[in-house]
Parts: structure tokens; sequence; C-alpha cells
């Protein structure tokens, strides 16, 4: 790779070699997770009340899931305010702290229209797809995409207690680390 190339020259269409050239860069385990550039997978991280078998079945016509995995030094936040369902919307940003991990799995994309979840997901006004790293419970790290907050607003909200009850049973459900269960039940709500 040439050394005047930035992070942001990284275009591959190949997930593990957007992996492979991203690792050359830094080794550093504190670097964002989110991908530059066009990467692309077929693999969907979910983390928020896509999580819940009922409403990941409402958009995909065949929700296969895969790996059980993290975002380390990342968090889970709620960054718009969404009246039509009197919530904040979940989102993913990069933290300071070590201990920091946003926890969800991964959902097969192949022969997927994501039409349906485009719509629900407001792409892209109110969210849009990102190329993220994630690492498995062994530390094997792949890429997939996830679902961003498009524009926060100034000030961070809270999750509604339906949407919270949703993002709680989903990662029950899928088997997320209780330590990470615990502190999703513990999130403040705006009811």
């Amino acid at each position: 790779m040439d050394e005047d190339k930035t992070e942001t020259d990284i275009a591959v269409d190949d997930p593990q070699q957007a992996l492979t050239e991203l690792t050359k860069l830094t080794e550093h385990p504190e670097e964002d997770s989110f991908l530059p550039g066009d990467v692309r997978s077929d693999q969907l991280f979910v983390y928020d009340e896509l999580l819940s078998p009922a409403v990941i079945s409402r958009y995909l016509s065949h929700p296969r899931q895969g790996i059980i995995a993290h975002m380390p030094m990342h968090k889970l936040v709620f960054p718009k305010f969404f009246p039509p369902r009197n919530t904040g919307l979940a989102s993913i940003v990069r933290s300071r702290v070590r201990e920091d991990s946003v926890w969800g799995v991964t959902f097969d994309l192949a022969d997927q229209d994501l039409k349906r979840l485009d719509h629900y997901k407001g792409v892209p006004n109110r969210y849009h797809m990102r190329a993220i790293v994630i690492s498995d419970r062994g530390g094997r790290k792949s890429v997939a995409m996830t679902y961003v907050i498009s524009m926060p607003d100034k000030e961070p909200s809270k999750p509604s207690k339906e949407l919270l009850e949703l993002i709680v049973e989903g990662a029950r459900t899928r088997n997320l680390p209780e330590d990470y269960v615990k502190m999703l039940q513990e999130l403040e709500t705006l009811d």
C-alpha cells in the first residue's frame, strides 16, 4: 500500500480485503470500528430493536442469524428523538472507554431485499448503512454492515420504555452476554 494513502483511500469490493488493508494501516485496538469508503458486506450487524425475532422477521424474508459479535470501544446511544414513536432512536458511537462495547448479532443479507428494512429505518433521512469491523466472542474480526443515525440531534435523547423492552428482549433471546443485558436494563427511559 502507498505510504501517501490514508484510511479514506480504502475502497475495495471484498470485505475481508478491506479488513486486511485496514489492519495494515493500524494495529491499534482503540481505532474506530467504522470503515471508510464503499466497503460492503453480506452480513448485517443488529444491536437495537432488530434483535427481536418478531421485529426482524417483519422486514427480512429469511432472517438467518450468523454470529454473536460486538464493537469494542463503542457504545449504544440514542442521539435522535423520533416523535411518531415518542422515543430516542438507537445508534452506535465511538467511546474512549476500553470496557464499552456494543453487542449484537449478524444476519445474512444474501438473497435479501432490503427495501422494507430501509423504509422502516428511514434510510437515508434517519439512518444510513455503514461498514464496520466486529469481533466475535473469540476475538476473530470480520466486516459487517449496520445502521447508524444520519443526523443526530444537538442533545441526546433516551429510549422509550417500549423500545428498550424490545432491545432487552432481543438481547436475551439472542444470548448476548448477561452483563450487557443488565446494562441495557439499567438504561433510563423517557417514560
